[in-house]
């Protein structure tokens, strides 16, 4: 009887265990965008900050003075380069709506030289009412467009205002949460910590690098091929590089299509000097670059990519590789070093190695 009843004592705790492990995924997988905007202000508060020491560092001035500093300095950067740019996108903008329905026009003057594009041509000219949606459906994707556009401008004020909280008192936030854990294990937290916002500010900084680089090289390749709108490809090339993997195929499209509009070659060239511009940023700068953070694995990285994404859409591929990082910096110390290569752990093993092998022998 004492045994029927410890087996389903045992059952029971094991179908409890089960169902809270499934209640935490659940709430999870709900709370993913979420805890995503969460590190999106961790990361902007890492960049703050490291910012602030820096000026701290070269001029002087106290943590707060110097965190306003470099407030008013991005911000008045970002403002005047949107004063300066804005103008220049403005009209390539402009340019390429124009250029758009010029190039269909002339594809379809192509197209009926020959009788199987005259075929294609009325399939697409009669499935195009088809794809005119009616007036409540236009109502509600406008709806749909405009609540999506409010969601974003109202995440990136999350973001933003959770970044300067972080930044301006990092230890009030850094303590707390150290205090979760037990007090013997306070000071390892602390350097998992450090170690976790060593290896963001890396490799923001050298995301960044890469970034004015690949924009950089891409604005002078399409320049030189003669290729319109270079300044528009390069900003979308510059943006898109912050998305290893992904992002560079997303932003070399655009400037492909947009050489077919003017000729086969034209296209062939913009692929050509895309190519060689990615190949050496994959190949030598990325590794002289971030040779000194997290190696990133390519596989899993894209792994992870896939997987945010699925989950969480553009969000989580823009935030996948630098939680990638911090997801590896914790393994590494924790569970690594911390449970399995931990001395203690070493010498048990190696006491039941040989008992075991003393039991044999015996």
């Amino acid at each position: 009887m004492q045994d029927i009843y410890t087996y389903a004592r045992r059952i029971a705790l094991a179908a409890f265990i089960f169902f809270l492990v499934a209640a935490a995924f659940y709430l999870f997988i709900q709370l993913t965008h979420f805890l995503l905007l969460v590190f999106a202000g961790i990361l902007l508060a890492v960049l703050f900050t490291s910012l602030s020491e820096w000026v701290s560092a070269k001029i002087g001035f106290g943590r707060g003075l110097s965190l306003t500093i470099v407030t008013i300095l991005l911000f008045g950067m970002l403002v005047g380069l949107g004063f300066i740019v804005a103008p220049t996108v403005g009209e390539q903008v402009n340019e390429m709506g124009d250029s758009i329905p010029q190039a269909w026009e002339d594809l379809k003057d192509k197209l009926r030289e020959t009788t199987w594009g005259e075929q294609v041509l009325h399939e697409v000219e009669n499935g195009t009412g088809k794809m005119i949606p009616e007036s409540k459906a236009i109502f509600s994707r406008v709806t749909n467009m405009f609540t999506s556009t409010l969601s974003i401008i109202t995440d990136l004020l999350i973001v933003l205002i959770t970044g300067l909280f972080l930044a301006a008192n990092p230890l009030l936030y850094t303590k707390g949460f150290v205090k979760l854990f037990p007090v013997m294990r306070r000071n390892r937290v602390y350097e998992v910590l450090s170690l976790c916002y060593d290896t963001l500010r890396q490799w923001l900084w050298g995301m960044f690098l890469a970034m004015c680089l690949i924009g950089g090289t891409v604005w002078l390749g399409f320049t030189i091929i003669g290729l319109e709108l270079a300044l528009l490809m390069a900003l979308l090339a510059f943006f898109f590089a912050f998305i290893p993997n992904i992002g560079p195929i997303i932003a070399g499209v655009p400037p492909i299509l947009l050489g077919l509009l003017d000729s086969p070659q034209m296209a062939l060239q913009v692929l050509l000097v895309y190519s060689i511009i990615q190949g050496i940023e994959g190949y030598v700068l990325t590794p002289l670059i971030f040779q000194k953070t997290v190696a990133l694995p390519p596989a899993l990285l894209l792994f992870f990519q896939v997987l945010l994404g699925i989950v969480q859409g553009g969000l989580g591929l823009f935030l996948a590789a630098p939680l990638l990082a911090v997801v590896m910096v914790i393994v590494q110390e924790v569970y690594i070093k911390d449970v399995l290569e931990r001395p203690d752990s070493t010498k048990a093993a190696g006491a039941g190695d040989s008992t075991g092998t003393g039991t044999a022998s015996s």
